[in-house]
């Protein structure tokens, strides 16, 4: 068995790292993964993640090998997974996932080092276990992730990394905002209209058509983007409008979704994915928060301009707000505007 701890720099080692399954949390990993990548700049180091941001992984973050895991819906599945993992010779599991079942897989694997929190009663699977107090203010989740490395006794990176994309792909996202008419030599605002999440996290569709009038009033190009799941919001946005809008929803793979983001001058959007990925990639965000806490969970890098309302009942956890919607209705088009003007 490997001991690994503070100053170990095996060259041999490997690495498993079980990312969270959501867009906007596994982005939140990034400085972890940077962290320990620092402490053991030698090691060989493995993500394991869910198949849909595969691709968004290989395009961002290309220094890492991943393993795209499928969905583990017995204990044979989760056997086989097992079985393939040990045969790969793990030295250190690294579980960023609090699911009983990660642990269980990376137990069964026989990973000789597995820290995590000790969450779901999966502690007697870690053979190092940690817990979080609840603190004023709330941690945040990059800092939720990066705790786990601090308890381990390694050292943190301070400085937050920024993601590129590299040239290759800038061509064909050039023709795809040239295909539908806009020109990346002027700026171009993103607007995320949807939420994955639920209805409690969009912005009030009448709110986003009286922005997007104003925008285009002094000519400002608009591109609407999220996934297929923003589409009915987005059709109900244009049916608002006496002119024609941008609608990407739904249109683009989401590994390329960082090279169009990138010909853009601004991001509007909720909590949501799409919205730390544009902060990742170093565009100016204007983030709309409500129902979820920006101390824990908003977009960590400048320039970013948040805007939340403080009411009684957030933040929550609803997905469908069971009363007026008041968070995010409070937020007027007038400010977000100015918001957008303050970054052009």
């Amino acid at each position: 068995m490997t001991v690994i701890g503070l100053g170990d720099t095996i060259s041999s080692m490997k690495v498993l790292v079980y990312l969270p399954s959501s867009l906007g949390a596994a982005l939140l990993s990034i400085p972890c993964l940077k962290s320990l990548q620092a402490n053991f700049p030698e090691a060989e180091i493995h993500l394991l993640l869910n198949p849909w941001l595969d691709r968004l992984f290989a395009a961002i973050l290309p220094e890492y090998r991943r393993i795209a895991l499928g969905e583990m819906k017995d204990i044979p599945v989760l056997r086989k997974t097992a079985n393939q993992l040990k045969k790969m010779n793990f030295d250190l599991g690294l579980l960023l996932d609090n699911s009983f079942n990660s642990a269980l897989l990376f137990y069964l694997a026989r990973i000789p080092e597995r820290w995590g929190y000790n969450h779901e009663g999966r502690g007697f699977m870690l053979t190092r276990r940690f817990t979080v107090r609840v603190t004023d203010p709330p941690l945040h989740l990059k800092d939720y992730y990066l705790n786990i490395l601090k308890k381990a006794g390694l050292s943190l990176k301070t400085d937050l990394p920024r993601l590129t994309v590299s040239g290759q792909t800038l061509l064909p996202a050039e023709k795809i905002l040239k295909d539908h008419g806009l020109s990346p030599d002027q700026p171009i605002i993103a607007i995320k209209p949807g939420s994955s999440f639920g209805q409690a996290r969009v912005w009030p569709v009448q709110h986003q058509t009286e922005l997007i009038k104003k925008l285009r009033a002094e000519n400002m190009q608009i591109a609407l983007v999220g996934s297929p799941r923003s589409r009915e919001i987005s059709e109900t946005i244009m049916t608002g409008l006496n002119f024609n809008l941008v609608d990407l929803t739904g249109k683009l793979a989401l590994e390329e979704v960082p090279s169009v983001l990138v010909h853009c001058r601004v991001f509007v959007g909720n909590d949501s994915g799409l919205t730390h990925l544009a902060n990742f990639l170093g565009l100016p965000v204007v983030a709309l928060f409500g129902p979820t806490d920006p101390e824990t969970c908003g977009p960590i890098l400048p320039p970013v301009s948040i805007l939340k309302k403080s009411v009684p009942c957030a933040p929550c956890s609803y997905k469908t707000c069971p009363y007026d919607h008041r968070c995010l209705n409070n937020i007027q088009p007038d400010e977000v505007y100015q918001a957008i003007r303050n970054f052009l």
